[in-house]
């Protein structure tokens, strides 16, 4: 089997076989400081899940959220109104896997 690779925010490498769509699968490693967002709520197609390695975040879902300590993950319906954000002291490192 023959694999592409990719290149994807945090990630030194992502290798993905030749028969898998690009486009149905993303992975990305995000940092947020204290306080802060990666970016505003939204919409897009698939499922989106985030896994928190170190730090503390909170999911926003539908106007409602959910805090996520490390080694902690939530899977949510993208097509719903979401984002993520840095409600701790710390430094929030997690990642982010869409499946459309």
């Amino acid at each position: 089997m023959n694999f592409a690779a990719l290149e994807k925010k945090g990630l030194a490498k992502f290798l993905i076989g030749e028969n898998i769509d690009p486009q149905k699968l993303s992975i990305h490693i995000s940092e947020v400081e204290p306080g802060n967002r990666s970016h505003a709520a939204h919409t897009h197609t698939g499922v989106e899940a985030f896994y928190v390695f170190e730090g503390q975040a909170t999911v926003e879902f539908e106007g409602e959220q959910f805090p996520l300590d490390a080694n902690q993950a939530m899977a949510i319906d993208a097509t719903r109104p979401h984002g993520i954000f840095n409600n701790g002291a710390t430094r929030t490192r997690y990642m982010v896997i869409i499946a459309k």
